[in-house]
């Protein structure tokens, strides 16, 4: 793992990039200039369309970009036909909404969806169409990706992402927390991930004494943070989002326990927004933090960004930083494949692929994704960043 101050040194370049033709002829060639069909599943309403909302904008913003600077598969000009139906933050419109994308529009590759529980029907519509790609950021892909088939996650499995990295990043940085509780959503993903998570920091010296499951769909959190022991010496909040750990955080603050915070898949929006009062609170950085960009082309994507879509200072999510290039990464595996129909080809050129754009992006040769990642740390009225992963 590598140190350094906020914000976090990535390299990119902040267009998608120049496109040239290659390899075997494509499907569309022989009728002219080929039509791309993509098709997103975000959360643009509902509990989480903080975060949707940014991944849908993503998605669209590359299109554009990557529809005006234009590009070429096999000496043809393609372009992108797009279509995005909003999820609601609710998985059970996950199967209607993958099987209108594909059956009706014709997506031949879907990113989304933007929630965990929402994946199994979406991946199962995407089987039985067959020749169809499926790219999402969720931890529910984790059942998908790098099994052979074509299935992308965009950003690297919790094994890789929480085990492997930042929960030892945590535990050293946060040398003298060695007792914590863990909030965890009482669902199947939080239940699923609560034991690694246990048996990660354990590993990493730090224990796991008390943990505490709550409705996903909570906004009163007194009760649960009420039965927490004041002697724990910080609270791991282990699965959702920015509104929920602010909640949680705030009604830590009154029950009087120790101001400090690990949190996972969070931002580090409700830190900032709370750091006066903190003793440390950390996040995990995936691609890059908006409030923090690294370098010139990461700030001038955030300016963009959210004068595109009129979004205030301080609001834009991370959820664009894991979107925006897989777009410019998959039309660059088009080109390898010289197809832009031909999936499984499309899939090899994928695995054992990097990209750098506004961050750098890469798979193994199995199709797991091994893009770089950070620690966000705030703590004393300063922020730093432990990097970690990446290849």
């Amino acid at each position: 793992m590598s140190r350094s101050p906020l914000p976090l040194a990535v390299a990119g370049v902040f267009l998608l990039g120049s496109l040239t033709a290659c390899g075997a002829a494509d499907d569309d060639a022989a009728g002219g200039d080929c039509v791309v069909k993509v098709g997103s599943m975000f959360s643009q309403t509902g509990a989480a369309a903080a975060f949707g909302a940014d991944g849908e904008r993503a998605i669209e913003l590359a299109i554009k970009d990557a529809n005006a600077e234009g590009f070429q598969v096999d000496g043809q000009d393609c372009t992108i036909d797009y279509k995005a139906v909003d999820l609601a933050s609710d998985p059970n419109k996950s199967a209607s909404l993958a099987q209108d994308l594909i059956a009706g529009f014709g997506a031949q590759f879907v990113f989304g969806p933007d929630m965990a529980a929402a994946v199994p029907p979406a991946a199962t519509a995407v089987e039985r169409a067959g020749n169809v790609m499926m790219l999402s950021v969720s931890t529910g892909m984790d059942a998908y990706a790098g099994k052979d088939g074509p299935f992308f996650r965009l950003s690297p499995n919790d094994q890789t992402m929480v085990n492997e990295g930042y929960i030892p990043a945590a535990a050293e940085q946060l040398g003298d927390v060695k007792d914590i509780a863990m909030l965890m959503t009482d669902d199947d993903t939080g239940k699923a991930l609560a034991d690694g998570y246990a048996a990660s920091f354990a590993d990493n010296g730090v224990t796991v004494s008390q943990t505490e499951f709550y409705d996903p769909a909570s906004t009163n959190f007194a009760p649960i943070v009420q039965r927490i022991r004041d002697d724990v010496q910080g609270i791991f909040i282990g699965y959702n989002n920015d509104s929920t750990a602010a909640a949680i955080m705030d009604a830590a603050a009154e029950a009087g326990l120790p101001q400090v915070y690990i949190t996972r898949g969070i931002s580090a929006q409700p830190g900032v927004a709370r750091e006066d009062s903190l003793d440390a609170y950390t996040w995990l950085v995936l691609g890059a933090d908006p409030l923090y960009p690294a370098d010139d082309e990461q700030k001038d994507f955030v300016a963009k960004f959210t004068d595109a879509y009129d979004i205030p200072d301080g609001q834009m999510t991370y959820f664009p930083f894991v979107h925006y290039d897989y777009v410019g990464m998959l039309i660059q595996a088009m080109e390898e494949a010289g197809t832009t129909t031909d999936i499984e080809a499309i899939s090899d050129a994928l695995r054992g692929s990097s990209y750098d754009g506004v961050v750098q992006l890469s798979f193994d040769d199995s199709g797991m994704n091994t893009s770089p990642m950070g620690l966000g740390l705030l703590r004393g009225g300063r922020g730093e960043v432990v990097s970690f992963g990446g290849r």
